[in-house]
């Protein structure tokens, strides 16, 4: 796997570029006449796949009732699978902290 720069159209017409690992084989699917890589899907449509994981982590905090809460998620992106959680064996896919206040 190698490094390249994705282009992601975005849904207002501008273009987004995102570092994202690929294979050559992926690669030569994704890349143009141009030479230029570019993501089949937008990218708020690849963002809005990990929506449901994350209304997941929100229900659970709703559910916890914790004084304070901090998200942290990673996300990697794919030229073929667009926006993706980011794998647990080498990067957090979510990070929380959460603080209960007790009275005194």
């Amino acid at each position: 796997m190698t490094k390249h720069l994705i282009e992601y159209p975005l849904a207002n017409g501008e273009t987004l570029y995102v570092e994202a690992e690929t294979t050559e084989n992926e690669l030569s699917r994704i890349s143009n006449s141009d030479g230029k890589e570019t993501s089949a899907q937008k990218f708020e449509d690849a963002l809005n796949k990990t929506e449901p994981a994350l209304a997941a982590v929100a229900n659970l905090m709703k559910k916890l009732q914790p004084s304070e809460a901090q998200v942290e998620v990673g996300f990697k992106f794919s030229a073929k699978a667009g926006v993706i959680l980011a794998s647990a064996d080498s990067e957090a896919t979510f990070k929380v902290t959460l603080k209960w206040k007790t009275d005194a």
